[in-house]
């Protein structure tokens, strides 16, 4: 993996001493992430009174990626875990300043994304009982809306995309099905995902005009994660391989934002969706040991 170090050329880069708090929960966002350049934090969160640990991230994730679709409390606390730890500030503005004449710090972004995504998506095999994420009420409704208008926009620009027509109650792909090295925009209609949970197959995620799914295709994972279902009359989608992906991704800076913006908003709903229906999820981490870094 090449060190972001090596890519970034107008991102400002700060350190931070052991013990160091990057930020609290609670602290305004202003407007930024934070990429781990070198070291490791420690992720906390008041849970029942008390500060816990949730998780623990080192060189090559980031965190704080709210701070860049909202103006929205931080979530968490964050402190600097090693001797030392580098961090990239990314905004909006300089993530699209950067990605506008560095598309290999575009393209290292949405790889590093839909790597997080993936794990956050294999945590559904430790879940047992069902659920359903809530979007609607979730302070990211507005941002998930404006991401599918800007997805479907993507679709209107190309002529190559193969689309389907599907009727209610098909499945796209089952469960535990061989991968088919495909990713999937819908264009019309409503797609269930679903999973097989103790308490039976449950709909965990119901995805509209402008969504994306299965693509953890792009990480290498030899089987789908979950099941996609049509779950209205008329659905129409689309389908992508890795190497039109990459074109798409190239074509223009604001596409990458979008994805990127689309693939953090979804993991970040979804994971807090497993979190609260699962305390345990909280300490729990998925080795990166069955995922590649997709090459776009």
């Amino acid at each position: 993996m090449q060190p972001m170090l090596h890519i970034l050329k107008d991102i400002r880069v700060t350190e931070f001493k052991q013990g160091a708090t990057i930020y609290e929960e609670g602290d305004a966002a202003d407007g930024s992430l934070f990429f781990i350049l070198a070291g490791r934090v420690n992720v906390l969160k008041m849970q029942d009174g008390k500060s816990r640990q949730i998780d623990n991230l080192g060189e090559g994730q980031f965190f704080g990626e709210i701070g860049i679709l909202i103006d929205y409390p931080r979530t968490a606390t964050v402190l600097a875990a090693s001797s030392t730890v580098r961090l990239a500030r990314i905004t909006r503005q300089s993530f699209l300043a950067e990605a506008s004449h560095n598309m290999k710090f575009a393209l290292k972004m949405i790889g590093i994304t839909i790597q997080r995504m993936a794990r956050v998506e294999l945590k559904l095999q430790k879940v047992q009982t069902g659920f359903t994420a809530d979007i609607e009420n979730h302070p990211l409704k507005d941002i998930v809306v404006e991401n599918r208008r800007h997805n479907i926009a993507i679709a209107e620009k190309l002529h190559s995309l193969r689309s389907m027509l599907y009727p209610r109650d098909k499945k796209v792909y089952n469960e535990g099905e061989k991968d088919s090295k495909e990713l999937f925009l819908v264009l019309r209609g409503e797609i269930r995902l679903s999973h097989t949970f103790n308490n039976g197959e449950v709909s965990f995620y119901n995805l509209y005009a402008g969504d994306f799914f299965g693509m953890t295709t792009l990480t290498g994972l030899e089987r789908r994660p979950y099941s996609a279902i049509v779950a209205a009359d008329h659905t129409s989608i689309c389908s992508f391989d890795k190497a039109l992906f990459s074109r798409v991704l190239q074509s223009d800076p604001d596409i990458v934002y979008n994805i990127f913006r689309t693939i953090v908003t979804y993991s970040t709903i979804l994971d807090e969706a497993i979190r609260k229906k699962d305390p345990a999820q909280t300490t729990q981490s998925v080795s990166d040991e069955a995922l590649i870094e997709p090459e776009l």
